[in-house]
């Protein structure tokens, strides 16, 4: 019987530490998710919303009747492997969501179904009354490219403390005019965090 006492109590730990679903809807549990020094769901949802904020803000918009924009390059320049579009898809919903632009999919080759279908036009198993004519795709007046940047620093309080590390991530956007190929909008937000266990090169 004494034997069973310490393994029933092993899998009630055991059990304690099982994986938990955080509810993203639900700000309060949100907030109270464990910090942690990469990038994660809070950094980039704040930093989108800043982002937007500042493009709608800034007027840079309005340069065009009917604005499309493609989304050229953003560089991940960080320890931590991700797909920038984490961060972009939101900064493009929120956009098309306000009705002051238009995304250009086919254009940065997300949409490979538009050349899909066109390249049918040849194909008479197809009937070609069903196929998209030519000269009916919309060619981007606008690109948002950027870049995300870290930079690690030491912290040391005193002879007896332990290191910490400030993490500053840095992402900078830039919004070009493709006819005159000069800049409308940039903004830099950063992310700044501190503490121990920071991803490194």
């Amino acid at each position: 019987m004494k034997r069973m006492i310490p393994v029933a109590l092993c899998l009630a730990l055991c059990a304690c530490g099982g994986t938990r679903v955080v509810d993203t809807t639900d700000k309060a549990e949100v907030a109270a998710m464990q910090h942690v020094m990469e990038l994660e769901y809070r950094d980039w949802t704040n930093t989108a919303e800043k982002m937007t904020e500042s493009m709608l803000a800034s007027g840079a918009l309005k340069s065009e009747k009917k604005p499309v924009i493609a989304i050229g390059n953003i560089v991940n320049d960080t320890t931590q492997r991700f797909d920038t579009d984490v961060l972009t898809k939101k900064i493009r919903t929120t956009l098309l969501k306000s009705g002051t632009a238009q995304i250009a999919t086919n254009f940065s080759g997300e949409d490979a179904t538009s050349n899909t279908v066109r390249n049918l036009r040849s194909n008479n198993e197809y009937d070609q009354n069903t196929i998209v004519k030519s000269g009916t795709l919309v060619a981007p007046n606008m690109s948002l490219s950027g870049k995300m940047l870290q930079r690690n620093l030491k912290l040391e309080s005193g002879w007896f403390s332990s290191v910490d590390t400030r993490v500053e991530y840095y992402l900078q956007l830039t919004l070009t005019d493709l006819k005159t190929g000069l800049s409308l909008w940039e903004d830099e937000q950063p992310i700044i965090k501190e503490g121990k266990d920071a991803p490194t090169w």
